[in-house]
């Protein structure tokens, strides 16, 4: 099979514009790669609990059913262990062991 010389140029010119085409892909690729590492990142150090964390929720879930007008927890904001109690109708955050009202950036 023999092709004219149109046919061959037409042929070299369609590898070369692939060739350009997978160059730029890899370098997609590349770039996707790398942005999908600092998603996975920034995920893994933003939802990582740590054991003392899970081990307060426990404790929260254990003294929530054990007593309804108070437990303990950590603060969401400033991850300290404060305590929620229920005075009449409305639930507050206290400091543990003590009448002060807990205050952080969010709870001023």
């Amino acid at each position: 099979m023999s092709y004219s010389d149109d046919g061959l140029k037409k042929a070299a010119e369609t590898k070369e514009w692939l060739e350009r085409k997978i160059n730029e892909l890899e370098i997609e690729l590349n770039n996707l790669q790398d942005t999908l590492a600092v998603v996975n990142s920034v995920l893994k150090s933003n939802s990582f609990q740590s054991a003392q964390a899970i081990t307060q929720s426990n404790n929260m879930i254990n003294q929530e059913s054990s007593s309804s007008n108070s437990y303990r927890k950590s603060c969401n904001v400033c991850h300290v262990e404060i305590e929620m109690r229920k005075i009449g109708d409305r639930w507050g955050a206290y400091v543990t062991d003590g009448d002060e009202r807990h205050k952080c950036e969010s709870n001023e």
